[in-house]
């Protein structure tokens, strides 16, 4: 692809398995290299055997749990799961885990502190290389870990804040980026993460590096903003905008979020009645809503989706992973118009 990009497509484990497996082989006929399964116990199939599955009906898309977390499976669960998929599909697995959203909220508790995390990264590396690590007195180590000494799985900590970026660049081996899609936003993230990765005597160079970027195609700008509506207004006014639209040049107004909108369950960017979820967010004017979807991602044609990722390939963001607005949909407009326009126009003539 143009400027050496790389690009890997979520995929909402809320469809039948049959469906999200017929899916998983389209983003790969579709030219993707690689796909992310969302880990959300209440809303989503098992991630893992997903993966699992995924590993065995393709043969060169790169799989990942996008994002897991360290409450809903114990660090050696974890890594046995990751070294698992590993031996099914060598050498394209990777493991993410993050704090937990919706896997943390649905079930009534608050996601993972850094210092859990810390733990578990932590973890989960060494019994992956094959190492002892200590549990209550007990030392012990995964029987069947990769010879290779965990090289083959790769360890990224899903970051949106820029502690949690400084912590990734520290312990991990490198970093799923949730901070919008403008130069400067991209730009501070990096110094976070060059900043953790100097703790550990590394650099940018040594961690792998993906920017998650919210997704949304239409034939029309307007109907693109449109549909992105609940997930621009959840990501620039209640979650991670407010840490990094300082730092886009945009000015987004400070505005009051109705009673009903924090109310949608499990939240706004992921509500199951989407079109609802489109007119609950109506306080928030066209004007701004236009800038946060720019500000947070792919939001429009598939021209405009083309030009943006040339642009952000000349500021450095050499892996993208897209997450369409729907949870509750496949993104069938997404692969099919990455797959029919998108990445075709990116590839070198």
């Amino acid at each position: 692809m143009a400027e050496s990009i790389s690009i890997s497509m979520r995929v909402p484990g809320t469809s039948p398995m049959p469906d999200i497996l017929d899916m998983i082989r389209r983003i790969e006929a579709a030219g993707f290299d690689g796909a992310g399964i969302l880990d959300s116990q209440m809303i989503c199939r098992d991630t893992f055997v997903t993966l699992g599955l995924a590993a065995a009906n393709t043969t060169n898309l790169k799989l990942f749990p996008a994002v897991t977390n360290p409450f809903g499976r114990i660090p050696p669960v974890l890594a046995g799961a990751a070294q698992t998929v590993a031996e099914i599909a060598p050498g394209r697995t990777r493991f993410i885990i993050g704090t937990g959203y919706t896997s943390a909220s649905t079930i009534g508790r608050r996601p993972a502190t850094l210092r859990q995390m810390r733990r578990c990264i932590t973890e989960v590396r060494a019994l992956l290389a094959g190492e002892t690590v200590d549990y209550n007195g007990l030392t012990n180590r995964l029987d069947f870990a990769s010879s290779d000494g965990g090289h083959g799985v790769p360890v990224l900590m899903a970051a949106s804040g820029p502690g949690s970026l400084e912590l990734a660049g520290e312990v991990a081996d490198g970093a799923l980026v949730l901070v919008g899609y403008t130069p400067g936003m991209v730009g501070k993230a990096l110094e976070h993460l060059e900043a953790g990765a100097r703790r550990s005597g590394r650099t940018l160079d040594d961690l792998d590096i993906m920017f998650a970027v919210r997704t949304c195609v239409a034939s029309s700008t307007e109907e693109a903003r449109r549909l992105a509506r609940p997930v621009s207004v959840h990501w620039g006014l209640m979650w991670g905008g407010p840490n990094w639209l300082p730092h886009s040049g945009l000015e987004i107004p400070q505005y009051e979020i109705p009673l009903a909108v924090r109310d949608i369950y499990p939240d706004l960017g992921h509500a199951p009645n989407w079109e609802e979820a489109i007119e609950l967010t109506r306080f928030v004017s066209d004007e701004v809503n236009g800038q946060l979807c720019d500000a947070m991602g792919l939001v429009g044609t598939p021209e405009h989706c083309v030009d943006r990722i040339h642009e952000m390939a000349r500021h450095g963001v050499r892996q993208l992973y897209l997450m369409p607005c729907l949870t509750f949909a496949p993104p069938e407009a997404e692969v099919r118009a990455f797959g029919e326009q998108i990445i075709p126009a990116l590839s070198p003539a």
